[in-house]
């Protein structure tokens, strides 16, 4: 099969690229972004990725040349890395719903879209981030895309290459208290990024029956249960 993936540069990308480098199950890989992946632990990277440079803002110009089977979205940023609300929504949401459009055109039937949002993802929430992860959803759905899988993960943990401060407080406070997610908190406990690029591996090779819309949990992605 032949995969695409937007956002390879980021902390879950960047483990999902790895995993599709590394499967049988994928021919290819289409990564696009502004600057390419680092290839140079990927044994079969360099004869296995087709990197397209392309601006955000471009992607709505963008046309690929090979049927995607398997659509995967990693992108997202802050506020304070992108510098203003309105360039945080270029990034989290103009831009996921361009790459979604983007594949949608191909018309492949069994098309599977697998994008990364956020726990507490609501349209009508008070809370700027979580309303923008919310609209992206309820845009992504109205698409119709024909399998669509929406991750919704509670803090990533991982090294980053782009330090983010409270990110990385955090991560070393709510890391390290991990253990106390129990029972109805299990669903708030923060998680590995491998385990979230993991987790979009194994959906996007369950078989499902277009049309399909599913939410794939925190807590569902901790216990490794996507049904």
């Amino acid at each position: 099969m032949i995969a695409a993936i937007i956002g390879a540069t980021g902390l879950v990308g960047n483990a999902l690229l790895t995993r599709i480098i590394e499967s049988e199950q994928y021919s290819k890989v289409l990564v696009i972004g502004r600057s390419g992946p680092n290839l140079v632990e990927h044994q079969f990277g360099a004869e296995k990725v087709q990197f397209i440079a392309c601006q955000l803002d471009e992607l709505h110009e963008l046309i690929l040349a090979e049927k995607v089977d398997h659509a995967f979205c990693c992108l997202g940023t802050t506020i304070k890395q992108a510098g203003s609300e309105e360039a945080f929504m270029q990034v989290d949401k103009l831009a996921v719903l361009a790459f979604a459009k983007l594949c949608q055109i191909q018309v492949n039937p069994a098309l599977k879209f697998m994008v990364v949002t956020a726990l507490g993802a609501d349209a009508k929430s008070t809370v700027f981030y979580n309303r923008i992860k919310g609209e992206v959803e309820q845009a992504l759905k109205a698409l119709s895309l024909p399998v669509l899988n929406i991750f919704q993960p509670s803090l990533l943990l991982g090294p980053r290459d782009n330090r983010r401060f409270m990110e990385d407080i955090g991560q070393s406070i709510f890391g390290g208290l991990s253990f106390l997610f129990i029972g109805p908190l299990r669903q708030y406990q923060p998680i590995d990024a491998q385990t979230v690029a993991e987790s979009m591996y194994q959906v996007a090779l369950k078989p499902q029956v277009a049309p399909t819309t599913q939410i794939i949990n925190n807590a569902m992605m901790h216990r490794c249960h996507y049904s």
